[in-house]
């Protein structure tokens, strides 16, 4: 998807003139005591979506309408890259393993995504190579293990680090310091893990930023992927979770 790649970067390059911090990644895992669950992928751009719509609804100077421009070019390119990450559903159906395979396409809250049953967690890789080399051209052999009460998530396929690279590869193409001005813009983009064990219970999770739900049965990870702090500490989506 290196068409898909460019035309990312594009459109968070008009991001940063007018918007600020406003997409997040959902990625929600359900997984049973048999190995088989669901998988849910999707990239919410409901807050671009209203700046943008404020944008457009301003009109009294000349700025105004150059604003207003922006966002329209804008609200173009991110349908379109909305539209790319749904139509990842096409690559899937069809797949040994796979069941009810679904595109999200949201065009009124500016939610995109897809969603599929798996039979079991083989099933789930063999649909994360299939994304990661024909969506990202990237080469991804395994990213979730289960076995027994013992669940991993791996670092390989973050569609974080997958947009961090796609900025990356333009800022040598950009003025100095434009690299800057996007982590600021994009300081509190979200990339936030949610895994469900409905037969389990969590006992402990080897990520710091794992928070267990009340009932034990969910975990969340919510990463920052341009946050300066968590960068430091180099927080990634790889975890260890322990079932009980």
């Amino acid at each position: 998807m290196k068409n898909a790649k460019k035309l990312f970067l594009a459109v968070l390059t008009i991001g940063t003139i007018t918007l600020s911090g406003c997409l997040h990644i959902l990625e929600e895992v359900t997984v049973k005591n048999n190995g088989s669950g669901t998988y849910k992928m999707t990239l919410d751009m409901s807050e671009m979506k209203s700046m943008m719509d404020m944008f457009k609804g301003m009109s009294e100077d000349s700025l105004a309408e150059e604003s207003t421009d922006a966002a329209v070019t804008e609200d173009s390119g991110m349908g379109e890259m909305g539209s790319q990450l749904s139509a990842v559903a096409a690559s899937l159906k069809g797949i040994t393993g796979l069941t009810n395979v679904t595109e999200i396409n949201d065009t009124a809250a500016f939610k995109f995504g897809y969603a599929f049953d798996f039979a079991d967690v083989a099933a789930l890789n063999k649909a994360m190579r299939i994304i990661n080399k024909e969506k990202y051209d990237s080469n991804v052999d395994e990213v979730f293990r289960y076995s027994g009460k013992n669940f991993e998530r791996l670092s390989s396929g973050d569609l974080g680090e997958e947009i961090k690279k796609a900025l990356a590869e333009g800022e040598a193409q950009d003025e100095e310091g434009s690299m800057d001005m996007v982590k600021t813009f994009f300081s509190d983009m979200t990339y936030k893990q949610i895994y469900h064990f409905p037969d389990y219970r969590v006992k402990k999770s080897s990520n710091d930023l794992s928070e267990i739900s009340n009932d034990g049965h969910t975990l969340t990870i919510t990463l920052k992927p341009f946050d300066e702090e968590q960068q430091s500490k180099k927080m990634s989506v790889g975890t260890k979770i322990k079932l009980k």
